[in-house]
């Protein structure tokens, strides 16, 4: 023990070596809390975290589709979108001196304090759009075909190939406006419960869903899965196409910009995971909210099958995220410095 026998510490003495230990974690420990990534709240953090590596994905991928002579719009334009989330998020140091600076305008704080609050929702889609089609670049092993097997297993068939026989162009037009509202639905209970002056339980939610966001992508990057519009439709298992309205054109024509079949954000499924921690919430802080929204989030997961965005089992993997988030969000929230100053 560095020269210090155990036996001769007396009792009530402090032994050398294990102050000098404490004193240096104690140390470690109190530099991270004082770090300026500490003093982020953990959702600015968690974007950082995530950005930084998507970012390097996203400059390699450009640089592999050049060098391979392969145009890709949604890849190219991955580096406008960089551009675009780098500038968002150069905007937090000015929004929090206006959320704390003295005097001025109230509108002018609460302006800033909400901004401020959501930002990070926005920047967290930003990682999700480069994310989405740049995972077979980190993994390139697919889990769609163990999916497919996994379905038959369990229902003897393909659910979405089953949603063929009740396929009408109001009923994928109906499907499109559910589908549409997914960006609207995750946002949805921190808006309400903001504007309900309700802002720790809406800070709190927030970090909910950003963190359920975040494992998300992670559990792509580890199972990467295409979805079944790209996997069945390439064993020829569809029969019938999806034609509808107004929104399923506009929704079609923004997937045929994605290259290659490139997308791998298939399992588990977001529009589950978050539909369910959103719901969560509802439940707890705004219960009224509760039932107007479960009406969209039914709408929104039968949207996922019919349109052929998920498994069935993606949809399961998803609303099993739900524990975990339940968990882990009052840890962040009660260890992370930043979630305690805000």
């Amino acid at each position: 023990m560095n020269g210090v026998d155990a036996s001769s510490v007396k009792e009530g003495e402090v032994n050398p070596d294990v102050a000098a230990g404490g004193e240096r974690s104690a140390a470690r420990s109190g530099w991270f809390m004082s770090s300026r990534f500490a003093r982020m709240r953990p959702e600015e953090a968690l974007f950082l975290m995530g950005f930084i590596p998507s970012s390097v994905v996203t400059i390699w991928a450009n640089y592999h589709m050049y060098v391979s002579g392969i145009v890709s719009r949604k890849i190219q334009g991955g580096i406008l979108r960089l551009l675009i989330a780098t500038l968002l998020a150069a905007t937090i140091p000015y929004l929090e001196r206006y959320r704390v600076r003295p005097g001025g305008s109230k509108w002018v704080h609460e302006a800033a304090e909400f901004f401020r609050t959501i930002l990070p929702f926005l920047l967290c889609i930003a990682v999700y759009t480069n994310l989405h089609d740049t995972v077979r670049f980190v993994n390139p092993h697919d889990i769609h075909d163990k999916l497919v097997a996994i379905e038959q297993w369990i229902f003897g068939g393909q659910p979405t190939v089953w949603a063929e026989a009740y396929i009408t162009p109001a009923r994928t037009e109906f499907f499109s406006f559910f589908y549409a509202n997914f960006y609207l639905v995750a946002p949805s209970v921190v808006i309400v419960l903001w504007f309900s002056k309700k802002r720790p339980q809406a800070r709190e939610t927030l970090l909910g869903i950003i963190l359920c966001f975040y494992t998300g992508y992670l559990l792509y990057i580890i199972f990467p899965a295409a979805p079944p519009r790209f996997y069945l439709q390439s064993l020829h298992m569809f029969t019938v196409d999806l034609h509808g309205g107004y929104i399923a054109d506009f929704q079609r024509s923004l997937l045929e910009m994605m290259p290659n079949h490139a997308a791998r954000a298939a399992f588990p499924s977001l529009h589950a995971g978050i539909s369910c921690v959103s719901l969560y919430y509802a439940w707890r802080h705004c219960r009224w909210f509760f039932w107007i929204l479960l009406t969209f989030v039914i709408g929104l997961l039968l949207s996922t099958v019919y349109l052929r965005h998920h498994y069935v089992v993606d949809l399961i993997a998803g609303a099993m995220l739900l524990p975990w988030i339940m968990w882990i969000t009052p840890r962040v929230q009660r260890w992370w410095p930043g979630a305690r100053a805000a």
